[in-house]
């Protein structure tokens, strides 16, 4: 999962599967991204209609999100997604939800939405998106509905050499994590 990109204001929640991707949730500019907020909206409302697609073909926007509920699943590091409420409601719904004590705080390199945002933004930098929501919408999908399965499967296997990586950097910050891949 995602904590909102932000660029030129515009925030952008989603979930990345290794198939699919859940339907995009664009925050209005100006809205405060508290617990209640991401749990009612983009939690319950994005996720949920993501979670129910059926469909084993198609774009990312189009494709099952997971095929069952016991897919590994972390979040960021923000207080909104690590918040009591929003912990409890993934993990009810998802029995392979990554608690905040399993993901590692601030790891955008183990990350494998990050470099999907790197992707995009590359398309969203070549059409000159600045701070126009209408506009930002119809190209960021339009960038998404390019970007294949394959690729979003080859980011999601690109973890544990990442996990590697880090680890050989900073072993003891990230021993734990490691067991968690690699074992």
């Amino acid at each position: 999962m995602s904590l909102p990109r932000k660029k030129s204001n515009i925030l952008v929640w989603d979930v990345m599967s290794y198939q699919a991707l859940s339907d995009l949730h664009i925050i209005a500019q100006g809205q405060t991204v508290t617990s209640d907020y991401y749990v009612e909206v983009s939690l319950k409302q994005s996720l949920t209609s993501s979670l129910l697609r059926t469909r084993d073909s198609g774009t990312i926007l189009e494709r099952k999100l997971l095929p069952d509920r016991s897919q590994a699943i972390s979040t960021r590091w923000s207080p909104p997604l690590t918040s009591k409420s929003s912990q409890e409601w993934l993990k009810n719904i998802m029995a392979g939800f990554w608690t905040k004590e399993i993901w590692p705080p601030n790891s955008p390199d183990l990350n494998p939405i990050e470099n999907l945002w790197a992707l995009l933004q590359t398309k969203l930098d070549a059409n000159g998106v600045r701070n126009q929501p209408i506009s930002f919408r119809k190209i960021i999908k339009l960038g998404l509905e390019v970007i294949s399965p394959e690729t979003l499967e080859r980011l999601i296997a690109g973890i544990p050499g990442r996990s590697r990586k880090c680890l050989k950097l900073h072993r003891d910050y990230i021993g734990k994590l490691y067991h968690i891949y690699l074992d």
